[in-house]
């Protein structure tokens, strides 16, 4: 069965490359192609979520003993967490949203870790969010966040003739995938609030450079937002403890 998804997959791959390259060089066909594609992408994530059920990865043992939970962490595999995705990679323990956490009870992990995912929450949705996070989180836990800084944004807009161009993508989403859109957005003030009524007490910002279980670059280590030559920091880290 894992040789046949393997080999399944494979090929799902190879025509997916194959569609893409024939939608360019094909646009009289180009409607048909597209179609072909996203059903040969369908097919590919669903193959990939059975070969994911099948093989699935063990949760990461640290010599502290302690739990540590990346939500939405992409491509990065920091063998230290256990990872969390809507997306498949063969290192995501749970194929999930990342809204709602039903597989981890509660006061379960020592950290939960989320970088540039907050705001893909709709605003409304944020308390709620945050809610559950803080219910998975241990007596003394820390929730360590990283989400775009409206005041920069704000700062790269008059910097640059007030251009929305200068800024749409970190305030919108690159948009290249469906799950890349931004739907929240915050400053210093308001995470703060947020994080409080949630029912943090300390919220402090953090800095990627000087914490530990940090050992890979994400947008929190290296927020660099770039236009028309100019480099901005975007990143707005702050963490908050559970008490």
């Amino acid at each position: 069965m894992i040789y046949l998804l393997s080999k399944g997959n494979a090929f799902l791959c190879k025509f997916d490359y194959f569609l893409t390259q024939n939608t360019i060089n094909m646009n009289k066909s180009g409607l048909l192609y597209k179609t072909l594609r996203d059903i040969a992408k369908e097919l590919l994530y669903w193959a990939q979520r059975l070969k994911h059920i099948i093989i699935h990865p063990a949760y990461p043992r640290n010599p502290d003993g302690k739990v540590y939970i990346h939500l939405g962490c992409g491509e990065i595999a920091s063998p230290e967490f256990i990872n969390v995705d809507s997306r498949v990679f063969p290192h995501i323990h749970h194929v999930h949203s990342v809204e709602k956490l039903p597989m981890f009870p509660a006061d379960y992990a020592d950290m939960v870790y989320a970088s540039h995912i907050l705001e893909h929450i709709e605003m409304n949705q944020v308390p709620c969010v945050l809610a559950e996070w803080y219910r998975v989180l241990k007596t003394g836990g820390i929730l360590r966040l990283g989400v775009p800084d409206f005041d920069a944004m704000i700062h790269i807009y008059n910097d640059n003739n007030k251009q929305l161009e200068s800024i749409w993508m970190a305030l919108l989403g690159g948009q290249e995938y469906k799950e890349n859109k931004h739907y929240a957005c915050f400053n210093s003030d308001n995470l703060t609030e947020f994080l409080k009524k949630a029912g943090f007490v300390t919220v402090r910002k953090w800095d990627a450079n000087a914490v530990e279980h940090h050992n890979f670059i994400d947008w929190t280590s290296d927020g660099k937002y770039e236009h028309n030559g100019k480099k901005y920091r975007i990143s707005l880290n702050i963490e908050a403890i559970k008490e």
